[in-house]
């Protein structure tokens, strides 16, 4: 017995993860759903939706695309967040059509590919099983975040169900983590080279100064830590005001997720500017060597001849490197501003708004969502994949 699995996931994340496991599925299944059946997959790549308002549609896509391919079962894997009743909502599951949409951020940050495998397995098994009563996840990868089935609400012919995270806290903190780690911080490192290079020279220019060597000696720890944060935040602020990346209340973008987006937006700032912090630290450590020896140290300061310890120059170097991030913020620009919009939101909402944005110059409706229902016409999330995505 062939049983065919359609895997539909978003571009960017959701795909790099499927193409991570997808050689692993088929022995998955096997051991773990059902062992008599030969397990197939094919997977198709398409953002199905524009935005995260429009969630409840993807079903009613996948269902369409499932039909046209003749899967057995179809699972979207989507980026965006999905929510029910203000709580995180890990997926959707349409008994009758046999398709499910799963929310990736809603799995976290850590251990995602572990996360992602078990998850396809449990909903595959959950639609394949009459008899399973419940979809389990309760296992050692969900240990902190447990989950609730939940039956939303819907035409009462229909058969669907829906799994929420059971603490509204836990799901939000996982959420966010999921939508920052989507959105690739770390890509974006080398495009804030003019704002490290700013940073480190004005760092080094202080650095020659005893006056900041004194200070580094007398200051306490939280004052470090303070100043630390403002230097980080105030980077942060200064991107989100020069580029105008909080979004704004608009019909287009419903309140909790325009709340979700901008919260997302300022942890990937922050996560950014963090790893560019930790460089410019490590830049400033060979330069203050340099430029601080020993004996200056010692002789300029009041440590009044005393030899200066390794702990005092990870003060200083502290020191400086909050000064000059601070100082780089509001004096320089990014390299690559559509590259760091690219990577504030995730990939689908940047498209979004990059395809309004087009629409509106050429007033043109060839992106029209609902073309996809009539299965003549692929939507503008899908155009150039159909070439090479399904395997």
């Amino acid at each position: 017995m062939k049983v065919t699995i359609g895997l539909i996931p978003s571009p960017d994340m959701p795909h790099k993860l499927i193409n991570k496991i997808y050689s692993e599925l088929p022995k998955d299944f096997k051991n773990h759903v059902d062992s008599e059946v030969e397990w197939q997959f094919d997977m198709h790549i398409a953002s199905m939706i524009g935005t995260a308002e429009h969630m409840d549609k993807a079903l009613d896509i996948a269902a369409n695309i499932k039909k046209q391919k003749n899967w057995d079962y179809t699972i979207c894997i989507t980026d965006l967040p999905n929510f029910s009743k203000n709580k995180s909502a890990l997926c959707d599951v349409d008994f009758d059509n046999k398709t499910a949409l799963l929310s990736l951020p809603a799995l976290g940050a850590f251990k995602l590919k572990n996360k992602l495998r078990e998850c396809l397995i449990f909903i595959i098994e959950y639609l394949h099983t009459p008899d399973k009563n419940q979809l389990d996840l309760n296992s050692k990868y969900f240990k902190l975040t447990q989950f609730n089935e939940v039956i939303p609400n819907e035409k009462k012919s229909d058969h669907k169900s829906r799994v929420i995270a059971k603490s509204t806290i836990l799901g939000w903190f996982h959420l966010i983590c999921g939508m920052t780690y989507a959105n690739e911080p770390w890509s974006a490192i080398f495009d804030f080279k003019k704002i490290i290079s700013v940073s480190f020279a004005t760092g080094t220019y202080i650095a020659i100064f005893s006056t900041p060597w004194d200070i580094s000696l007398d200051y306490s720890y939280w004052r470090f830590i303070l100043l630390m944060f403002l230097s980080i935040f105030g980077m942060v602020g200064w991107l989100i005001y020069s580029y105008k990346l909080w979004e704004r209340p608009s019909p287009n973008t419903q309140k909790l997720y325009r709340f979700i987006y901008n919260i997302t937006t300022f942890a990937t700032l922050s996560t950014i500017t963090f790893f560019n912090f930790i460089a410019l630290y490590i830049l400033l450590t060979v330069s203050t060597l340099l430029f601080v020896p020993p004996e200056l140290f010692s002789n300029w300061t009041s440590l009044n001849s005393k030899e200066p310890t390794v702990l005092n120059y990870i003060n200083l170097i502290w020191f400086i490197t909050s000064l000059g991030i601070l100082a780089g913020a509001m004096g320089s620009t990014v390299e690559n501003a559509e590259k760091i919009k690219r990577v504030t939101y995730s990939f689908r909402q940047y498209y979004r708004a990059k395809s309004l944005e087009q629409e509106d110059e050429n007033n043109s409706s060839d992106y029209a969502q609902d073309d996809y229902y009539e299965g003549k016409k692929q939507s503008h999330h899908e155009e150039g994949l159909n070439e090479h995505d399904s395997r």
